[in-house]
C-alpha cells in the first residue's frame, strides 16, 4: 500500500512531501513516530494531516457528494492509524479531528458516520470513546449535526453494551 502525498508541517524542517514511490505505510508510521517524539509535531496534529491527506487525494474531494472510493482508500490506512492512536484520549482527539474536517469541509459532511463506523470496525477507536464523544467530549463545530449523524451509531452501541452484560450475567 502506498501512501498519497502528504505534506507535513514540521518546527524543524518545515514541509516535507511524501510521495507515493518513496514512502510506504510502515515508513509512514516511523516519520510519524519519529516526528512526534521529537515533539516537531503533536500526535493530534499527525492524524489531522493524515487524515486530510487521505481524504483530499482522490478525485472525491472535488465533488459535491463523496462515494465509496474514499471508504476504500481510508480502509487501506487502518493498521497505520491502529498504530498511531492507541489510547482513549488519543481516540476522542481523533474523532474531534476528523468531526472539524468533515465540518470545515462540506462535502465530507455526510462521511462523518460511516468514517468512525470504519474506524471503529477496524480496532481503531473503541465504543466508550465513541460514547464519550457523543455525551460529553466532542468539538461545537457543528455539534448538533453531528450529534444528529451519530444518534443510531450510539445507541447501537449501547445497546451492545447491555446485551454483552446480559449474557456475562446469565453465565
Amino acid at each position: 500500500r502506498r501512501v498519497r502525498k502528504a505534506v507535513v508541517s514540521t518546527q524543524s524542517t518545515g514541509k516535507r512531501f511524501i510521495n507515493d514511490e518513496d514512502y510506504n505505510i510502515n515508513d509512514m508510521n516511523d516519520f510519524i513516530k519519529d516526528a512526534t517524539e521529537k515533539e516537531k509535531v503533536t500526535t493530534p496534529y499527525a492524524l489531522q494531516v493524515l487524515f486530510s491527506a487521505i481524504a483530499n487525494s482522490g478525485d472525491w474531494a472535488s465533488q459535491e457528494t463523496v462515494g465509496d472510493e474514499f471508504y476504500q482508500e481510508l480502509k487501506q490506512y487502518i493498521p497505520l492509524f491502529a498504530a498511531i492512536v492507541k489510547s482513549p484520549k488519543m481516540q476522542l482527539e481523533f474523532i474531534n479531528k476528523i468531526q472539524e474536517f468533515c465540518y470545515d469541509n462540506i462535502n465530507f459532511l455526510g462521511t462523518f458516520n460511516k468514517t468512525i463506523f470504519i474506524l471503529y470496525n477496524g480496532n481503531v477507536i473503541e465504543e466508550d470513546a465513541i460514547i464519550g464523544w457523543y455525551y460529553n467530549h466532542h468539538s461545537q463545530k457543528g455539534k448538533r449535526e453531528f450529534l444528529t449523524r451519530m444518534e443510531k451509531m450510539v445507541h447501537w452501541l449501547e445497546n451492545a453494551e447491555e446485551e454483552e452484560s446480559d449474557e456475562e450475567d446469565d453465565e
